[in-house]
C-alpha cells in the first residue's frame, strides 16, 4: 500500500505530495504543480551531465548570497517566485556551459524599480589607492525624494564578495569619492546601485573593473 503524507503549513495551507502533484504554499497562496521525475543516473546524457554540473555550480555562487543580499533586495522583487530563484535566473547567462563564470559584468548583484543614472563613471583614485571615485551627469527624470537615494557598493576579487556597502553618496551630489570596503583585501571589480532612503527599493547594478 502506498500511503501519501499531507500536513498544514503556514496558515493552514495544504502542503505535501499526493501521488505525482505538488502541493505548496507561497507567500499565501496555494499552488499545485507535478513532481519532477527522476532519472537513473547513468541514463543522463552527456549534455544532460554537463547541464547538472553548471546548474550545481550557479547555485554554489548564489548560495554565497542567500543570508544577506538576496533578502534584503531581490525578495521584494518578485511576487512570482522566491528571491533565490530570481536572483539564479537572472545571473544564469554570467556562467559558461562548463559552469565557469564568463565576466564579473555579467553579474547583477541588485536589482528593483529605482531608475540607474546615466554616465556612471567609477575608478581609483590613484594606482593602488582604496579610494573610488564615481561621477555621474544629472537627469531630468528623478527629483525629489529620488535624489535622496544612496549610492551602495559591492566589491569583489578572487571570487568572494563584500557586504552591501553604502557610500554615503546621494544621487543630487552628481559626484564624490568612498573607500572599498575592507574585505575582500584585493578587490579586482565593484557593483554600485542605488537605494532608497529607507532601503524598501533599489536599482539594478553596474560593474566596474577597478
Amino acid at each position: 500500500m502506498i500511503m501519501t503524507l499531507l500536513k498544514q503549513g503556514t496558515g493552514s495551507a495544504l502542503t505535501g505530495m499526493v501521488g505525482p502533484i505538488v502541493i505548496a504554499e507561497w507567500k499565501g497562496k496555494t499552488y499545485m504543480r507535478s513532481a519532477p521525475k527522476r532519472k537513473v543516473k547513468n541514463s543522463w546524457s552527456p549534455e544532460q551531465l554537463a547541464h547538472r554540473k553548471r546548474f550545481k555550480m550557479v547555485i554554489a555562487f548564489c548560495t554565497q548570497f542567500k543570508e544577506l543580499l538576496i533578502p534584503q533586495i531581490w525578495n521584494d522583487a518578485t511576487d512570482r517566485m522566491s528571491g533565490f530563484a530570481l536572483f539564479l535566473k537572472t545571473n544564469m547567462p554570467a556562467f559558461a556551459a562548463d559552469g565557469i563564470l564568463i565576466d564579473p559584468k555579467l553579474i547583477i548583484l541588485s536589482t528593483g524599480k529605482l531608475p540607474m543614472v546615466e554616465e556612471l563613471k567609477a575608478e581609483r583614485s590613484a594606482p593602488g589607492s582604496n579610494t573610488i571615485t564615481v561621477s555621474w551627469s544629472k537627469s531630468i527624470v528623478w527629483g525629489g525624494i529620488r535624489s535622496k537615494d544612496e549610492l551602495m557598493v559591492v566589491s569583489a576579487g578572487g571570487g568572494k564578495y563584500s557586504e552591501i556597502t553604502g557610500t554615503g553618496i546621494i544621487r543630487y551630489a552628481l559626484n564624490g569619492s568612498f573607500e572599498l570596503p575592507i574585505e575582500p583585501a584585493s578587490a579586482t571589480h565593484i557593483y554600485l546601485f542605488f537605494g532608497s532612503k529607507d532601503r524598501r527599493d533599489y536599482s539594478e547594478s553596474v560593474c566596474f573593473m577597478v
